[in-house]
């Protein structure tokens, strides 16, 4: 399913991260093994690591800052993907819980609903998070993007996360968004 803001994409990443954790550490909690797991793949592909594509879409969500000099479409419907390039997931789980991390970089497209391209760059995400089965979770999600187009270059910036105590409760909840343009 593609998520429709920044806020859902950001949010959604540190859920799904630590989501994924509690999943795969379930069965961690009963043994006394370690389980570990290292994947690689090109983010630009669905499905790889925890998701990477789209990696982030418009229109931008409330907490977001654009700045005054960026194009009227950016706070339109728009789509951030990865064109190619490299990722690696690392995964660790005991009988105490389950911590995992990703990282992606490389070229993208920030495209506009009618596919036209207006920026490529660089692009750079990670995600990490862990759980313990007491039920304490923490999460996070950080993205850089450099590109250039016609309107100029475009920086966006995004961060992420989350954690809760041994009883559910959210104990830190934050995200934020910064587009500039020049």
């Amino acid at each position: 399913m593609r998520a429709t803001t920044i806020a859902r994409a950001t949010c959604l990443a540190g859920v799904l991260t630590v989501a994924n954790l509690a999943v795969f550490s379930s069965t961690a909690f009963a043994s006394s093994s370690t389980t570990n797991f290292t994947g690689h793949c090109d983010p630009s592909i669905p499905g790889c690591g925890f998701g990477f594509t789209p990696a982030l879409t418009g229109p931008l969500p409330p907490f977001a800052k654009i700045g005054a000099n960026c194009p009227a479409f950016l706070s339109g419907d728009w789509s951030l993907d990865f064109v190619s390039g490299n990722s690696i997931s690392h995964f660790t789980s005991n009988n105490n819980g389950g911590w995992g991390t990703a990282t992606a970089q490389g070229p993208a497209n920030l495209t506009t609903s009618d596919g036209t391209v207006q920026y490529s760059g660089h692009l750079t995400e990670w995600f990490g998070g862990g759980s313990n089965k007491a039920g304490q979770t923490d999460g996070g999600f950080t993205l850089n993007f450099m590109g250039s187009g016609q309107a100029g270059n475009l920086s966006i910036h995004v961060e992420s996360g989350s954690t809760t105590n041994n009883s559910g409760a959210p104990t830190a909840d934050h995200s934020t968004a910064t587009l500039t343009c020049s």
